[in-house]
């Protein structure tokens, strides 16, 4: 099977697993378990018991060189960071400022990439993202109600976002790992940090209500009452389980395979594609203004989408792209370093005075 394909199925594997969980996950809190880190706790306990079956049956090895356990913290940490401080910015912004986060992401991982690991991007690239950007952020801005809290969980979910995805991609270079050696990995440590969150945040009761509105109150209604609606939304709970292992999962291949900036880029093609569903099946849920601005938002990201895949496309394949071939030579220079130097038959003719 080739490389592209293989891709491919990541990328579709991604998009479809990810906009499934988000609708489960939203059943289960309405529902009434409304504790995201537990329901984290439970995703990566069930991760480390598949890993190891995978690994029992032999559908993969460990690495030669497995990660130092202060590596395994640190990436662990940084995706129980993430997951952790986008639930709880969710929670205190509105769903707009959320969305703005999200986008964030790609300019904060390029910019953490430079910074740190002296990686840059081309010049086409950057108009590819800052078109992207552009089309997201009026999809989405119109919705923003900023908080100082909010403002400040906001950026932590930015920035541990960003340095999980980039460590995704770099531990596997670095290690010779693919992505399924490294999230087996790092599960336990995820395990055991997102247990600790879970006891502290969510699993008792400090202000003494009465009943308990806990994570433990709502495991103990369910094993009190199994025919309940607290036991059936557990069963929903083990179909996230799943879920999120095939999130996991494609995630780690897609970025093992491509780069963290693409699976931004992919993360917002799948935003485009949820507005756009919106509008289908919920004509009237917008006002006709808000509606406009969305619309308008998503074919401006698509674009940037578009002209992003093409370019990592045509530059993997060392041939010329649209804007080589739709751009004066000025400005041709000026996105791309190749057109830099003066060829020969420029200088053709011409002798010195």
């Amino acid at each position: 099977m080739s490389e592209g394909l293989i891709t491919t199925g990541y990328a579709l594997g991604n998009v479809a697993s990810s906009v499934a969980l988000v609708l489960v996950n939203k059943k289960v809190f309405a529902a009434g378990f409304h504790f995201p880190l537990c329901l984290s706790f439970f995703h990566f306990c069930f991760t480390v018991v598949f890993y190891k079956m995978l690994l029992c049956c032999n559908v993969f090895s460990l690495p030669a060189t497995d990660l130092p356990q202060i590596e395994k913290f640190k990436v662990a940490a940084a995706g129980v960071a993430s997951i952790a401080f986008m639930n709880v910015s969710l929670a205190l912004n509105s769903v707009g400022f959320y969305q703005v986060t999200k986008l964030t992401i790609v300019p904060v991982t390029l910019l953490i990439n430079y910074a740190v690991y002296n990686v840059g991007t081309t010049m086409k690239i950057k108009l590819a993202l800052c078109i992207l950007l552009l089309g997201v952020g009026v999809a989405t801005v119109s919705d923003v109600q900023l908080q100082p809290l909010g403002l400040l969980f906001g950026v932590l979910a930015v920035l541990s976002t960003a340095m999980f995805q980039i460590w995704q991609g770099t531990k596997q270079k670095e290690f010779e790992m693919g992505g399924t050696q490294l999230q087996n990995s790092v599960a336990i440590w995820q395990t055991a940090q997102a247990l600790g969150c879970t006891l502290v945040f969510e699993f008792f009761c400090y202000d003494g209500a009465n009943p308990c509105d806990s994570a433990l109150a709502f495991l103990q209604s369910a094993v009190a009452a199994p025919e309940g609606k607290a036991a059936s939304t557990m069963g929903v709970v083990l179909v996230t389980c799943f879920l999120a292992l095939a999130v996991n999962w494609c995630s780690f291949g897609l970025i093992g395979n491509t780069s963290p900036t693409t699976f931004q880029v992919i993360g917002h093609a799948k935003t485009c594609l949820v507005l756009v569903g919106g509008y289908v099946m919920f004509p009237g849920a917008s006002d006709p203004e808000a509606m406009m601005y969305n619309i308008g938002g998503v074919s401006i990201a698509m674009v940037g989408v578009v002209l992003y895949g093409h370019l990592k496309h045509t530059s993997s394949q060392s041939k010329d792209d649209c804007l080589d071939c739709i751009c004066p030579t000025g400005i041709a220079r000026f996105l791309d370093n190749k057109y830099a130097t003066v060829e020969a038959s420029e200088t053709e003719g011409l002798t010195k005075s």
